[in-house]
């Protein structure tokens, strides 16, 4: 597992308000947590994070919940891992060394550097949209409410 859990769910989480948007339409935590088999208070707080950096909306209310508008579909996974883990991950030592650098490098560090640039690059290009045309298109899958959305299983 590369993302840590609260960024998995958030992506998750954000895919799928995109594959099931439509005008008007929310999703209560409990639903979503319910469709993708997460806990809904650890997801509620995700969500909420998402919320306050303006990545999702949020409205409270009989008929609030959450949704994703046309400008958080252009969003980068970057910008959503970044809202809620930080960038971290990509200044640290592949082995987890606290000295490692280009003058002292670990036995990886070079090629985790490739790996981590690689990595950056794809997230930062790689958005909400692109994930759901590919569900939208069968070209990729995406567990929703116990079912496979997106191409069929083999």
């Amino acid at each position: 597992m590369v993302f840590s859990k609260s960024s998995e769910y958030a992506i998750r989480a954000l895919v799928y308000l995109a594959v099931n948007a439509s005008p008007n339409k929310r999703f209560g935590a409990k639903k979503l947590a319910e469709d993708l088999d997460f806990p809904e208070h650890y997801l509620g707080k995700v969500l909420q994070q998402l919320a306050r950096n303006n990545i999702i909306s949020s409205a409270k209310g009989p008929n609030g919940g959450f949704c994703v508008d046309a400008n958080a579909m252009e969003i980068s996974l970057l910008k959503i891992i970044e809202s809620i883990d930080g960038l971290a991950f990509f200044n640290t030592c592949g082995l987890g060394l606290h000295e490692c650098n280009d003058d002292k490098p670990c036995p990886i560090h070079k090629d985790y550097q490739i790996f981590r640039g690689d990595f950056f690059k794809m997230l930062s290009e790689k958005t909400i949209k692109d994930m759901k045309e590919d569900i939208d298109q069968g070209i990729a899958f995406m567990e929703l409410e116990g079912k496979a959305s997106g191409r069929e299983s083999e």
